[in-house]
């Protein structure tokens, strides 16, 4: 009976084991892969989603990657420099880094001293393209993907929307933790969005009217589950989300 039962027991244990690889080779995101460093010791998670590892947190860091620090515009009243790499703290407090980032106008993001870590990048408007295709979706809809930006949001108003006004269609089923860090524009100055939508910059500068004043972005809001795509001028800031060299 006892070498009956231990036979039971290890086909149960094999079982398990089998059950555990299944659900790590899973093509939706899990957040419990390696950690990442920046050069100001913030640490981020990732996760890997089709063929992409994405760092699962805005970033945070107040440096290029060559230890050069990136201009605080934290305060400031006007838009000093049209094309230099600038920083924001949502509202001026240090308070809304630690959850939402910090917000980054383009010339940060296309600064060859490079805002991410070694062996990251800032990803292009086809990586973004490839992150909706990967969770099953059309990024390039004129309306936006209508499923993939429910499965891109955090779930849950502890940091989108509120109890009166809903994380519509969140799912979070990508690991990909979408935060609502909204948008700073210096020429008002204006800072808006947070709680409601988080936009994230691309490396890929409009074709077309205005090509050097615009780039493409990514968009998330509270009120629906579209993950769109946007143009807007590159002197605004707004969030970041790295991604590894490596990915395809």
């Amino acid at each position: 009976m006892k070498i009956r039962r231990i036979l039971v027991l290890s086909a149960l244990s094999l079982c398990a084991l089998v059950v555990v690889s299944c659900k790590k080779s899973s093509t939706t995101g899990s957040s419990s892969g390696p950690t990442v460093t920046d050069i100001d010791g913030n640490v981020y998670h990732t996760v890997v989603i089709g063929t992409q590892t994405w760092m699962v947190e805005n970033l945070k860091v107040k440096h290029y990657r060559n230890g050069d620090p990136i201009t605080n515009g934290s305060g400031l009243d006007k838009l000093t420099a049209d094309t230099a790499g600038m920083l924001y703290a949502y509202d001026n407090s240090a308070g809304n880094i630690g959850v939402y980032g910090w917000l980054y106008n383009w010339y940060a993001v296309a600064d060859a001293r490079s805002v991410a870590p070694i062996g990251w990048h800032v990803p292009s408007d086809a990586d973004y393209t490839k992150l909706v295709a990967n969770l099953g979706g059309n990024y390039l809809l004129a309306n936006g993907d209508t499923m993939a930006g429910g499965e891109m949001k955090e779930t849950g108003v502890a940091h989108w929307g509120s109890p009166t006004y809903p994380n519509i269609g969140a799912t979070n089923i990508s690991g990909w933790t979408g935060l609502p860090g909204g948008f700073y524009d210096p020429t008002q100055p204006l800072y808006s969005g947070l709680h409601n939508f988080g936009v994230w910059w691309t490396t890929t500068t409009l074709e077309g009217t205005n090509p050097l004043k615009e780039a493409y972005t990514m968009r998330l809001s509270c009120t629906e589950k579209s993950a769109r795509r946007g143009v807007w001028m590159k002197t605004t800031a707004y969030s970041i989300r790295c991604l590894s060299d490596k990915s395809k």
